[in-house]
């Protein structure tokens, strides 16, 4: 008898645990069932719409150069007997700069002048000979050759001579040296570059469209990044007359450099050919990544908590990169710069945005 209760209580226990497991796996597959899947959300960085101060003038940029740069070669072959300058020195026109070694050009003339003095002696000789018969006028002619050649050679050598003395053609400033003394150059060998610094130019491309807003003599303002707070004044010196491929033209633009050489080429430039400030004007923007389509028919994706929507805007000029918006934003708002390609309108977003 009491086998049997005990029997029947195992039994009942087992019951009441397969019940459990069942009712609690039921409860886990309904929970499941009635679960709705989280929604994943598309990473972007985003920008705030804002005001700036734009200029709706013809701006340009470019570097300074100087005014004229010339790189001095060797004309002559053998050593460099010295050197007149040194890096960064101002130098005069016709200032001299290196001297090549002139000890076989030298030998070379001594060779010559005395071949010259025999072939002049040969010729009186001559001239006295034929006067009784003693030799031919062709002789005479020969002889004549003869001198003029030694006279020739000897002219060339001097010309030699005179290319062994390094001289600067420009006034200007010694930007490098490439020799020292006792250096062994040949002919086409750098030796120094020479550049002139108190005046500069800027070379910018200027589209076939802005082309009329530009004339030869025309005042121009120009910026660097060195000197934020200055503006130098230039003029409008020389207007390509032929395109290049692109359809721009080259305008060179002069910069009298100031009294201590303050700016130096190579520094970036911004030229604005009008007053800085009378095209100047406050103005909407948004940076042009942001544009869906183009900027014939724009349009935006506004952050709006944490989804986008799509707003169509009116766009104006592209300036620097950022794009005047006309009408269909607001001050303060999100936009979507980077991750468009994978949005729709209502799409959730997470903003990636650096600190």
């Amino acid at each position: 008898m009491k086998t049997k209760n005990i029997i029947i209580i195992i039994v009942v226990v087992l019951i009441g645990v397969i019940g459990y497991t069942l009712f609690s796996n039921k409860k886990e597959m309904n929970e499941k069932a009635s679960a709705v899947p989280e929604e994943f959300a598309i990473p972007v960085q985003t920008a705030t719409v804002g005001g700036k101060t734009i200029s709706n003038g013809l701006t340009a940029t470019g570097e300074f150069r100087g005014w004229e740069e010339v790189m001095l070669v060797a004309e002559a072959q053998g050593s460099v007997q010295y050197l007149r300058v040194k890096e960064g020195q101002k130098i005069k026109k016709g200032q001299i700069i290196a001297k090549v070694d002139a000890v076989s050009l030298n030998s070379q003339l001594s060779g010559a002048q005395s071949a010259y003095s025999k072939a002049q002696k040969d010729v009186a000789r001559y001239e006295r000979l034929l006067k009784v018969g003693a030799v031919s006028q062709s002789a005479l002619e020969d002889m004549r050759i003869q001198s003029e050649n030694a006279q020739a050679n000897i002219a060339q050598i001097n010309q030699q001579l005179g290319f062994t003395t390094v001289k600067s053609p420009i006034d200007g400033v010694v930007n490098d040296l490439m020799v020292e003394e006792t250096s062994f150059v040949m002919p086409g060998n750098e030796i120094a570059e020479i550049v002139q610094v108190d005046r500069l130019k800027i070379v910018v491309n200027i589209a076939e469209n802005n082309l009329s807003k530009i004339k030869e003599g025309q005042q121009v303002y120009v910026k660097t990044d060195v000197y934020p707070l200055e503006t130098f004044k230039g003029t409008v010196s020389n207007i390509s007359v032929k395109a290049d491929a692109s359809r721009k033209f080259q305008v060179t633009i002069e910069v009298d450099n100031t009294a201590d050489n303050q700016l130096r080429a190579g520094l970036f430039a911004e030229v604005n050919f009008d007053s800085l400030k009378t095209n100047e004007q406050d103005a909407m923007v948004i940076p042009r990544e942001a544009i869906v389509g183009s900027l014939q028919n724009p349009s935006v994706y506004v952050v709006e908590d944490s989804t986008v929507t799509l707003h169509k805007i009116k766009a104006g000029a592209v300036i620097n990169g950022n794009v005047v918006v006309l009408d269909g934003l607001q001050d303060g708002q999100q936009i979507v710069t980077k991750g468009i390609i994978n949005l729709t309108d209502g799409t959730k977003i997470k903003i990636t945005n650096n600190n």
